[in-house]
Order: C-alpha cells, then structure tokens, then sequence
C-alpha cells in the first residue's frame, strides 16, 4: 500500500490573458501549502475509487480520469483501490482535485512499473486537467500558457504563512471564467511577468507590504460579482486583521500572508467569518 499526503494550493497572483483554442492564457505564482487529503491506494483484482467527504464528489473525477487516460494510454488492465480522506474543499480555489489527480498520477507509475520522463508526465498531466502539472512538479512556481508551462527559476524558495478562510459554498470555475469572458477583462501578460519577477524578490526579502501591493487575482472581480456574501466576508476580515485578503484561484477560499505562522496566530485570532472555516498553512516544498 501506498500512502500519499496531496497538498492544497494558493494563487500569490494570478492574471488571465485571451482565450485560446479551448482555456484561456494566464501567468500565476502559485504556492504549495500545508494543508492536504490523505491517499491510499493498493493494487487490487477491481478497480475501486472511495472519497471519505463531508461534500458530495461526482463519480467522474480527476482520480477517474486518470485512472482511464494512463489505462488508455499504456494498455493496462489492473485493477487498483483507492481511498481518499477530502480535508481540501472542493470549489475553493486551492486545487484538491488537481492535486489528488497528481498524486494518483505518479503512485500509478509506480505501482505499474511505467517510466516516463518529467516532459512526457507533464503532458499527460495536462489531459487530466490544467492545474494538474504543477502538482507534479511540486514547490512554488511559475505557471503559464493554458497550465502546461511550470517554471521554478527564478522563483523564490522562501517560506510563507496563510491565514484561510474557506466558505460554505463550492464555486463554479466555468461560471467564473465565463463572468470573466462577460465582462470583457484581459490582463497583460507581459507585465504580469515583470510584476512576478518582483514578487519573487520581495518574498525572498519577507517585505509583507511590498508583497501585498504586487499580489493580485485577475478573477477576483468576476468571482465577486457572482458571490457577492465572499466580498463582504473579504471586508469583514480585512477590518478585524488590518491584512488585506486575497482570491485563490477562480474563487472560494481568501487568504492573507505572513511571514511565519507565530504572526499568522497573533494578527488573524479569535476570529472567523459565520459559517466559513479557518486554517493556518504554510509553503511545503515537495520536489
């Protein structure tokens, strides 16, 4: 048996170009933190998948997509069981599908004895789904293109904390980016490059106001302007921590950094928005 610990995400910054053929463009500095679902997974005779969730989880998902796609691609016909304890919220931003896909990726690898090189392992990856890949390169990264394209030069190394408050609610990635589509917004990637560039080196600094001023979500806009109750939530944290908040992903979880977790306890305690829950997390490396 195979035990795996998959890890959640965070957006430092996120901006959304054109659309391509299919996804749209973006350039994002993306953080891999300390907060996870638990894998098991075991050769056996069928082929099983089982979710332990408090939230409903479709019977077509990224760990059956996988399961198929490497199926498909390299002819095997073993069965495998796999059993996974949810503590990543679905719809939050913070990429528990992506990461549980990943994982499950490179267990069945192993399990099934198929080397791959890292180029090939990213391009299945990018089947499964665009967030995907920086799962399996693991750490904090660049991602660009359509999610294909992860980048660590460059990247700063430096250990964050994040204060997360995570909604009731699941958020619809398609309904976002199709508001986004509506309302006729386009970042320049270009400077999204030159503004992650100075991220990275106030991060390696720990200067929490110049990172704060750089950080930015191009989807907050239209995740707010589908989920009105998260923008009030956003205030109410802001007011009670004198952080500012920020989107991950397409929307769900908000999140303020620090520089350690010590800090993270002292400024963000003895509050949380109704109805949301609250975790401190901090960066992991994982390759």
């Amino acid at each position: 048996m195979i035990k795996i610990l998959s890890p959640a995400k965070i957006n430092l910054f996120l901006e959304i170009g054109g659309l391509g053929k299919k996804l749209h463009n973006l350039m994002s500095l993306v953080d891999i933190v300390s907060l996870y679902d638990e894998i098991r997974i075991e050769e056996s005779v069928t082929t099983e998948v089982l979710f332990h969730s408090e939230w409903t989880i479709p019977a077509e998902n990224t760990v059956t997509r996988t399961i198929s796609l490497l199926r498909r691609i390299f002819n095997v016909n073993k069965g495998v069981r796999i059993e996974i304890l949810k503590k990543i919220p679905p719809g939050s931003g913070l990429g528990g599908g992506s990461s549980n896909a990943a994982s499950v990726l490179r267990a069945l690898l192993k399990i099934w004895k198929i080397d791959l090189g890292e180029k090939r392992l990213t391009r299945i990856a990018s089947l499964v789904g665009s967030d995907v890949p920086l799962f399996i390169q693991g750490g904090r990264c660049i991602v660009e293109g359509t999610g294909n394209k992860i980048e660590k030069k460059g990247v700063s190394g430096m250990t964050l904390a994040y204060y997360l408050s995570i909604p009731p609610f699941s958020v619809s990635t398609r309904e976002v980016y199709s508001r986004l589509d509506s309302l006729k917004i386009k970042g320049n990637l270009t400077e999204a490059r030159e503004k992650i560039k100075l991220l990275n080196e106030e991060i390696e600094l720990k200067h929490m106001e110049n990172i704060e001023k750089i950080m930015q979500n191009r989807l907050e806009e239209p995740y707010f302007d589908l989920y009105n109750q998260a923008k009030g939530v956003k205030r109410q944290l802001e007011r009670h921590t004198g952080k500012k908040f920020f989107v991950s992903g397409s929307g769900g979880a908000l999140f303020s950094v620090f520089p350690d977790r010590r800090d993270a306890e002292t400024r963000t305690s003895l509050f949380n928005a109704k109805g949301w829950k609250s975790c401190i997390v901090e960066s992991i490396k994982t390759s």
